[in-house]
């Protein structure tokens, strides 16, 4: 039975949210462990939390094989290895600031990887849409600009891992349609961790001998919510629904990141904060409702 549209799209806002509070998680988590073995924890736990579904027998009969794995796995060393290995050195030399820019450009460069990948037909009103949320995103961070003159590497790089996200984002739901969607996200996550090991070990951060109680359980809520629960539900909702529609979702995180800022720590937003919500939510509104005649065809 398929699900329908309110739930899935219920389902993407949720898993934003998620990520959203991913950020802060990280930073506290950070606090006691490397950077790169949060990474690569998160996605082997996440990983392992979902492997039972391999050993479940689907209901619609196809049977995992050798080819169909190795497939799922090299899309996790795409959506996840690589582009986090080119993001950890790209923050390290880059600036902050095409950072904040470029989280802004994965949702427009899924839509176009989507178009010429698989000739979707999207239409004035979803590139407008896009366009307009994410200015929206960027009026919400602050309005920053891209980095300075001797960056030019890590500024690539950071733009090279936003692209290997946007690719993951635009097939991810078309390459997994053949297979369980938590068996899928399963391979993906223990591949990416997998893939991981070499990054952690290069960078000859030491195991952590004592972690506080606030950095564990941000780990905690990295590995089974922010990984194995949202990523999920990116791949289920993905089987089953446009890639546009969810692609424009994502820029709800940093709407997220500023409301989870004012409940915990009381932050004032600024006025560009609601200029770019009222953005984004229109965006939302704009890429959600289609005339009738423009899904057809």
């Amino acid at each position: 039975m398929r699900m329908p549209k309110w739930f899935l799209f219920t389902l993407l806002v949720l898993a934003n949210f998620i990520w959203s509070g991913s950020f802060t998680a990280t930073s506290i988590a950070a606090e006691s462990i490397a950077p790169t073995l949060i990474v690569m924890t998160r996605m082997v736990v996440g990983g392992m939390l979902l492997s039972p579904a391999l050993f479940i027998r689907p209901r619609n009969g196809s049977e995992w094989n050798l080819l169909k794995a190795v497939r799922i796995a090299l899309l996790g060393l795409l959506g996840f290895t690589l582009p986090v290995t080119m993001e950890t050195i790209g923050i390290h030399i880059s600036s902050p600031a095409l950072g904040a820019v470029s989280i802004a450009l994965e949702p427009l460069l899924t839509l176009l990887v989507s178009s010429i990948v698989f000739h979707t037909r999207l239409g004035l009103r979803r590139w407008f849409a896009m366009a307009l949320a994410g200015v929206g995103a960027w009026i919400v961070a602050g309005c920053p600009r891209p980095g300075v003159s001797g960056y030019l590497a890590g500024d690539l790089l950071m733009l090279g891992a936003v692209v290997c996200y946007a690719v993951y984002n635009a097939v991810s739901g078309r390459l997994t349609a053949d297979v369980p969607a938590t068996g899928a996200t399963s391979i993906m996550l223990l591949a990416g961790g997998v893939g991981c090991v070499p990054l952690f070990l290069l960078n000859g951060h030491p195991w952590p001998h004592h972690v506080s109680p606030a950095s564990f359980w941000s780990l905690v809520f990295l590995a089974v919510f922010a990984t194995a629960g949202a990523y999920l539900v990116w791949i289920v909702v993905l089987q089953d629904h446009d890639v546009a529609s969810a692609a424009i979702t994502l820029y709800l995180q940093p709407v997220f990141g500023v409301l989870l800022a004012i409940a915990i720590v009381h932050e004032r937003p600024s006025v560009y904060f609601y200029a770019g919500g009222v953005m984004i939510l229109l965006a939302l509104f704009l890429g959600q409702h289609r005339p009738r005649d423009a899904s057809r065809g």
